[in-house]
């Protein structure tokens, strides 16, 4: 789907997807265990509304990535060399999960090159000062255990409801063939960079002056709701929209999480005219 662009970053060559007509672009980037194909169903629907560029992170998908772990002010770095590349002053800025991290990490240090933040699923609370246990032993699987089939179902199990599985069967078999075909080193260099290396995203959002949008899945295991809902009423311009489903909501709701898209992007466009 679309034109694949590689572009040369500080985190390697990263494999970029560009899509749709729309006069309006949206930058996004997925989570830890998958790639812009996560988009796929929401880029089809608002291609007429957007120009999408997708970014497949560092060490997944078709893009390269370092052994050595990377912060997320270096994936920031990326975003903006991707923007640089492909011609793009600013843009709404995004992403699901380690995505939501990079895009407000720009907005944050970059704030003229983003237009508004979109934080799908985003943890607002990784520390790397007091890792989780669970997020230690992910980080461990993602190198040593990524080609057995019983890793790749319990990441699976966490991330995606068994509704959105059964709904999305081409999907289910890229997750396991994307994971299986990748370099694990990489791949674990990335996961451990998002789970062990993070400062906590919540002690920032008040500097994100920008229209900030969190959407967040109503039974997440990994970032329960409540906390999600608290964590975007401390952006100035927060607005929080919780979806159904778990942790991937683009793929688990991509028909609500498109209204919610567009009504957000309206909402954007109109302060944007009332600022000049």
């Amino acid at each position: 789907m679309g034109i694949s662009h590689f572009v040369s970053t500080g985190l390697g060559r990263l494999h970029v997807v560009e899509f749709g007509t729309g006069s309006e672009t949206m930058v996004l980037w997925p989570s830890i265990f998958t790639d812009h194909q996560i988009y796929d169903v929401l880029a089809q629907r608002l291609a007429d509304r957007f120009r999408f560029l997708l970014i497949d992170g560092p060490g997944h998908g078709r893009s390269e990535g370092p052994v050595q772990g990377f912060t997320m002010l270096q994936c920031a770095q990326a975003i903006e060399t991707v923007m640089d590349v492909l011609g793009l002053e600013a843009a709404i800025v995004g992403g699901t999960s380690w995505g939501g991290l990079a895009a407000a990490e720009l907005a944050l240090v970059s704030p003229a090159r983003v237009k508004a933040v979109v934080l799908m699923n985003t943890p607002m609370e990784i520390d790397e000062r007091s890792p989780k246990f669970s997020a230690r032993m992910i980080a461990a699987g993602a190198r040593w255990m990524l080609r057995t089939r019983a890793f790749r179902k319990g990441v699976a199990k966490s991330f995606f409801s068994e509704t959105a599985l059964q709904a999305n069967p081409s999907f289910a078999q890229h997750f396991h063939d994307m994971l299986r075909s990748v370099e694990a080193a990489p791949l674990a260099a990335a996961v451990r960079s998002v789970l062990l290396r993070g400062k906590p995203l919540k002690d920032r959002l008040n500097g994100l002056a920008m229209p900030v949008l969190v959407i967040a899945g109503k039974v997440d295991p990994m970032y329960p709701i409540e906390d999600q809902a608290h964590a975007a009423s401390l952006a100035p311009n927060g607005r929080f929209e919780p979806v159904n489903g778990k942790h991937i909501s683009v793929l688990e709701e991509p028909v609500a999480v498109a209204e919610i898209l567009l009504d957000f992007a309206r909402e954007v466009l109109v302060s944007m005219s009332l600022r000049r």
